[in-house]
Formats: structure tokens, sequence, C-alpha cells
């Protein structure tokens, strides 16, 4: 049987939900929310690098629509970027996103956001 090639867009959905349900993880229920699910979120990023890395970010965009704003959501959370693997992976997938030399207007639109993420994550750690 073949390996399935994407993520399974209801997984993509569970943690986008999920992360909603948290937002800034600001009351201790959703912190303590966030600390049961961490393992498995640190597990599902693993599996979008693997995607994301063999993709162009136009075809990550097509493939996965709603990464970009799991993955923003996540970058506010401070449960899940406290976690030393949990915001590498993030980081990754987030630079998988970006384009050295941008194609069209979705890829420069991309790699603003990604900048400001990662400008924004560099400034909480000091």
């Amino acid at each position: 049987m073949a390996q399935q090639s994407t993520i399974p867009a209801f997984c993509l959905e569970y943690w986008q939900n999920k992360a909603v349900e948290w937002g800034q993880a600001t009351t201790l229920a959703s912190q303590q929310d966030v600390c049961l699910h961490l393992q498995q979120l640190k597990d599902f990023l693993q599996q979008i690098f693997q995607k994301l890395q063999h993709m162009n970010t136009t075809a990550a965009i097509k493939t996965f629509p709603l990464v970009g704003q799991l993955l923003g959501r996540l970058c506010w959370n401070p449960c899940v970027v406290a976690d030393e693997e949990s915001q590498r992976t993030l980081l990754q997938c987030l630079w998988c996103l970006y384009s050295a030399e941008p194609q069209n207007a979705i890829e420069l639109k991309a790699n603003d956001w990604i900048q400001e993420r990662v400008m924004f994550q560099r400034s909480r750690e000091g």
C-alpha cells in the first residue's frame, strides 16, 4: 500500500481548532491543555516539517491552506514556544515556507509574514 503523501486535512483542522481554543494560553485550563497535548503537537509539527521541506512556498500553501494560520497562532502561544523542541520545529516549518527568491505575490506575502514572526520570536528571547 502506498504511503499517503500529505497530512490528513482533519489533523490540520484538529490542531488549528486546538490553537484557536488555546489562544495565548492565558488561563490555567488552556495552559494545562497545551501541556497535555504538547507531545502530540510536537509530533504533528515534525510531520508537517517533513512535508514542507520538500515543497516550495506556493505548493505548501495550496496543499496545506491552514498551515500559516496554525503556525502563526502557535507562535503566540507562550506554552508552545517555551518548549525548546516545539519552538525549534515551529521555526523550521516557518523557514520551509520562506522563499529565497519569491516568484509571486503569495511568496512575497509569506516572506513578509515569516520575517515578522521570526523577528517577534527573536525579540522574546532577549
